[in-house]
């Protein structure tokens, strides 16, 4: 059993613990009025738990897309690098650059280390969108060596441009819905 689940079990156990503790007493007792204010107190805890689950169930998720994503960039950054210094021996035409120095930039800014992840945000989009920065880096890589056609960067523009879109946030405030 997971962590989770055995703090939720804890608690629930505490709950029923203390519930028989107060119902075994009688009216007018001298712990009566102790044992429902501490029953009162566990079902708080439990109920306040309650509401943390599903965030802390995804919290590995979490974790593991903000490593995929740093991955990623780092995977693109060195893709689009080796590209542009290719052009120093001549396997690369200097008018590549245009193309590739901004997406070269685009991947170095988005940061080298692992950027926590918003806790509203959908952290399968952010997957989503490091996974299309890549596949622009490669495409862009394969096109400007002249392994494929040129026409093939519409196909690394088309994957840019969702890779910005999907890694928007849902409100421009950075708030939920």
């Amino acid at each position: 059993m997971d962590t989770v689940s055995a703090r939720f079990a804890q608690l629930q156990k505490d709950v029923g613990q203390r519930h028989a503790t107060a119902a075994a007493l009688t009216p007018g007792a001298d712990g009566r009025p102790q044992a429902f204010a501490d029953l009162v107190t566990a079902t708080d805890s439990l109920l306040t738990y309650a509401a943390q689950v599903p965030s802390l169930r995804a919290e590995p998720a979490r974790r593991a897309t903000e490593q995929f994503a740093m991955w990623t960039r780092r995977g693109a950054a060195a893709i689009t690098a080796l590209t542009s210094a290719a052009v120093i021996p001549g396997w690369v035409a200097w008018g590549w650059l245009l193309l590739l120095l901004p997406l070269l930039l685009a991947t170095l800014g988005s940061g080298w280390k692992a950027q926590p992840l918003p806790k509203s945000r959908p952290h399968l989009r952010h997957r989503v969108s490091a996974a299309l920065l890549a596949v622009c880096a490669l495409l862009l890589a394969v096109v400007a060596t002249g392994t494929l056609s040129a026409w093939w960067v519409l196909a690394a523009a088309a994957c840019a441009a969702a890779s910005f879109l999907t890694g928007l946030p849902d409100d421009p405030n950075g708030g939920t819905k």
